[in-house]
């Protein structure tokens, strides 16, 4: 996000924790607690960086928290019609603030809910079969996507009102769609997979693939992370890898992304990427001259 780096960074963990770490001194300055079950968990900051949306799965929490006092603006718990969590295992912020966005993946339902409150304000029903997984906005906030992970498929529908726009169904029997991002005009949606090395490259007026981009084979493919960088010229693919096989950030172009047949750069690591984040020229400078010297194991700048 453009100012992180001059704030806080909220690196969620496994166990229904989210650290808060200085973007200045690099050091752990707060820990919140969201919920105790081990399992995902979601961490999206506000357009406007006042705020970050918190979704704790396994808890089945929701929650919203001011950044410059740490203190919770609201918290709601989602359940299932059978008493146990509805799992909201992914948040996004719309562009203006009013509303979040999440998959209820043991519901089987997309909800929008106000940023102010915590109210549901819209929601649709999909098959329970489907697992709504990951779900993504695009920037003109007026479509969103959604990767359903029990059936190879991203369904798309208009935002806030959630009505069905269309479907796109993966032929690759191996691609199970994780993530992906919109481009910045709203053209195409990039579909990463979380168990091939592959991107398939979705127009949003046909929902058909018009392009895919194989990514270089690699001794341990699997998605991480996918994002665009903050000049929304190019998306970078995180491949986790192996601490031993090393993993690997794939560069894609947006503006060759529906004709070219692969990225357009990649980075080699030598440690298995969780996720990436962009950083000015200037304070990557100041990471190089005063952390990474000595190197410090781990961290790649």
């Amino acid at each position: 996000m453009q100012g992180a780096p001059q704030a806080n960074f909220l690196v969620p963990l496994n166990n229904g924790t989210v650290e808060v770490i200085s973007g200045n001194s690099l050091t752990v300055t707060a820990r919140i607690s969201v919920g105790t079950a081990t399992g995902f968990i979601g961490v999206v900051i506000s357009p406007n960086e006042q705020y970050a949306a918190i979704a704790d799965g396994p808890s089945g929490v929701v929650e919203v928290l001011n950044l410059s006092s740490l203190q919770t603006v609201w918290t709601t718990v989602f359940k299932g019609t059978s008493g146990t969590t509805a799992f909201p295992c992914d948040i996004r912020w719309s562009p203006d603030g009013s509303t979040l966005v999440v998959p209820m993946r043991n519901n089987g339902t997309i909800d929008v809910i106000s940023s102010a409150t915590g109210s549901i304000t819209a929601s649709t029903t999909l098959p329970i079969t489907t697992d709504p997984f990951m779900l993504s906005l695009n920037a003109q906030g007026n479509m969103l996507a959604v990767e359903l992970s029990g059936n190879k498929t991203d369904v798309f529908y208009s935002y806030p009102a959630l009505k069905s726009l269309g479907t796109t169904s993966f032929n690759i029997s191996t691609f199970s769609p994780t993530r992906g991002v919109f481009t910045p005009d709203g053209r195409f949606y990039l579909e990463a997979s979380g168990s091939t090395n592959v991107i398939e490259v979705i127009s949003t007026s046909t929902f058909a693939v018009v392009n895919t981009i194989s990514l270089p084979a690699s001794g341990s493919p699997g998605l991480a992370d996918m994002e665009l960088t903050p000049d929304g010229a190019n998306a970078y693919v995180v491949m986790h890898g192996t601490p031993t096989t090393g993993g690997i950030i794939y560069l894609i172009s947006l503006a060759t992304a529906s004709t070219a047949s692969g990225p357009s750069g990649s980075i080699p690591l030598t440690t298995a990427p969780a996720f990436a984040i962009p950083i000015s020229v200037q304070y990557g400078t100041y990471l190089a001259d005063n952390v990474l010297s000595p190197p410090v194991t781990g961290l790649h700048c």
